[in-house]
Parts: structure tokens; C-alpha cells; sequence
């Protein structure tokens, strides 16, 4: 497939020069060589996160972060906000670690709201809230600085915040709004082949972590604070995709940083907008005002191709986009804009669209 034709809300397209690092030769991981490596990545991925806190990248999906997240944090008790597929996911993660779960429920398409969190908390007495900052499944985008804020207004709550498929294609101020664990992969935004999960704790939610029983070994919270402040890894990792890591965080460096990359974001989402605008059988999931700049969901008029028909016809094009995770939500394609897509990428896949409609 030609780059710049993967539309998937993940994994996406992979640049060129990051493939290439990927074939670098292998070392040994747990000698002094290695530190380098971890120098030149761990600045970049603080800023990403926006946080002064050690930022570990573990080799593994970001389903594995969000179990350490519940082995090292939650108690007994989470209020998990469910308003896609994956709150659900995320539910369901906990129930599997013995964790009770309450599910906060929101239509899909919406989020929930500060008040709405409020009135949760006001319930039965929970220990972490956990939640879906962009809504893969619906393109929703949560709310986060508004809900830190009642979060953090309640005694020893702690916030953990799957950010997979927002971080690096919006801002996130874990520090500055009070994020206790945010959670992100390296298969979305940051444009990474799939394999590395990145995150970040507290040190308030470090502390915790070192008084939950049962978290595990590899899932360790605090072993993977210590390994990134002391640049070391032990555990053997996928050293290709840190390489891989390692140059995509210098091309976006040297193409305007952070900054540019969300601006990049905000221009794909406002024209995947205009084009919604101009198609008025054509509507998306997600209500205004809380747009995922990195995914959409659009609801399709009835007499358009069904939506695996739709991506069947664009693959045969070149083009890669998802069909609704939820086949009751009626006729819903998923495009993911994120990554290095530029905005003539998504020009020629909307043109493809509408020549389907």
C-alpha cells in the first residue's frame, strides 16, 4: 500500500525513514549500551505526555498498560465511564483482575459530562475513575482537564486516562490537570509500528502502586518508574521498535515538534468537518464540540453501500478504513486521520468516498 492510504484508526501508516530504522542491528539490552537510547527518547515522551515524571515504554500492546494500570492502582473499587467499545474494554480489563466495577454509562457518540461525574461520585465509594479520553469506536473526545478536576476534588481518587488514540494528536497536560496514569500506544498518533505501550504514574499513584498487593512482576508500576529514571531495561524488549521510536520522535523534532503535529491534527479534523458539512446525509457520531481530532465516526445515508462493502471497495483502491465495532449503530465507517497523514491524503480518500456514496 502507498503511503499515506491508511485511513485504519489504527495501526497506521509508518513512515518510510522509521521502517528503516527498524533494521539496525541488535544489542545487548541490559548492557551500559543501551543508555543512549534511553536518553534520546525519554525528553521527547515527557513532552508528549506533559509530565516531568520517568515516562517507560513497555513492549507490549496498550491492553497491557491499561491491566498494569488496574493491577497497580485500583483497590477495590472503579467507576469506569463506558460510552464505546473500549470503556467497555476498559470495564471489562478490570473485571478480569478482581476488581469491582461500576460502569458509567454515556450514549455513543457523547462523553460524560462534570456534573454527570459528579453525581457518580456521589454514589458508592470508589477508589480510581478510569476513562476513554478519544472514543476510538465513536470518535468522541473526553472532557479531561473538566473531569481531572472532580476527580481530584474527592479524597484519594485516583484518574488513569487511556489516551491510545489522542496522545500525539492532541495535547495532553498530564501534570498541569492532574493525570494519576496516562495510558497511550505506539500505533496511533505517534505513527510507531504496533508493539511498544507508553505511560506515565503520579507520584502519588507510585505510591499507591507500592501498596497494592498482587500487581505482578512484568506489570510493575513501580519497577517501570525505576527502570526509566535509571535508564535501564531488563526485561528482554523489542528493541527494533524502540529504534523505531527513537526517529520518529527526531522527525517530529525537526518538523516543528509537538506544536505542529497538533495543529497538523486540528487541520484534518477541520476538514474531515467541511466535508461532513457539504454531505448533509452524511453526519457524524460524535456531537460537536467533542470531536476527536484523530478519528471520525460518520453515520452513512441508507442508500450507500453497506459499510463492509465501502471498505472492501476503497481497499480495492488503495485505501484502508474500519467499519463500525458496533454493527448496531447502523451504517458507520471509522476513518483515522492521525499519525503522518496530511490533510491532500485525507483530500484523495474523501474524493474516493463520495465517488461511493
Amino acid at each position: 500500500m502507498t503511503f499515506g492510504k491508511n485511513f485504519l484508526p489504527g495501526p497506521t501508516g509508518v513512515h518510510p525513514e522509521v521502517l528503516e530504522a527498524m533494521t539496525a542491528p541488535m544489542y545487548a539490552h541490559f548492557l551500559p549500551g543501551v543508555r543512549p537510547l534511553l536518553d534520546a527518547i525519554q525528553p521527547p515522551l515527557q513532552e508528549l505526555l506533559g509530565t516531568t515524571r520517568p515516562v517507560f515504554a513497555v513492549t507490549c500492546s496498550g491492553t497491557g498498560l491499561l491491566e498494569a494500570a488496574v493491577r497497580n492502582t485500583v483497590r477495590h473499587r472503579v467507576l469506569v465511564v463506558v460510552g464505546g467499545f473500549f470503556g467497555e474494554y476498559f470495564a471489562t480489563i478490570a473485571e478480569s483482575c478482581g476488581r469491582e466495577v461500576i460502569r458509567a454509562h454515556v450514549p455513543p457518540g457523547q462523553t460524560i459530562e462534570p456534573e454527570q461525574l459528579e453525581a457518580f461520585l456521589d454514589g458508592p465509594k470508589i477508589d480510581t475513575v478510569a476513562l476513554v479520553h478519544s472514543e476510538t469506536s465513536t470518535g468522541a473526545l473526553a472532557p479531561i482537564e473538566a473531569l481531572a478536576k472532580v476527580v481530584h476534588a474527592r479524597d484519594d481518587v485516583m484518574l488513569v486516562v487511556d489516551a491510545v488514540s489522542s496522545a500525539a494528536g492532541v495535547p495532553i497536560e498530564m501534570d498541569r490537570i492532574g493525570i494519576d496514569f496516562t495510558v497511550t500506544g505506539s500505533q496511533k498518533a505517534l505513527a510507531v509500528p504496533p508493539g511498544l505501550a507508553i505511560g506515565a504514574v503520579s507520584e502519588r499513584l507510585e505510591a499507591r502502586a507500592r501498596t497494592v498487593p498482587a500487581a505482578g512482576h512484568y506489570f510493575s508500576v513501580a519497577r517501570w518508574v525505576a527502570n526509566a529514571r535509571d535508564r535501564k531495561l531488563f526485561e528482554t524488549p523489542a528493541l527494533s521498535l524502540y529504534f523505531a521510536l527513537r526517529r520518529q520522535l527526531e522527525r517530529v523534532a525537526a518538523t516543528g515538534g509537538w506544536p505542529a503535529r497538533y495543529a497538523r491534527h486540528a487541520a484534518l479534523a477541520a476538514r474531515m468537518a467541511e466535508w461532513v458539512a457539504t454531505h448533509p446525509d452524511v453526519e457524524f457520531v460524535a456531537r460537536t464540540g467533542r470531536r476527536s481530532p484523530t478519528i471520525s465516526a460518520i453515520r452513512l445515508p441508507e442508500r450507500s453501500p453497506s459499510p463492509m462493502d465501502l471498505v472492501a471497495q476503497l481497499d480495492r483502491q488503495g485505501f484502508l478504513i474500519a467499519p463500525s465495532l458496533d454493527p448496531t449503530m447502523g451504517k458507520v465507517i471509522r476513518i483515522g486521520h492521525m499519525g503522518d497523514t496530511e490533510v491532500a491524503h485525507l483530500d484523495a480518500l474523501l474524493g474516493a468516498v463520495e465517488a461511493l456514496l
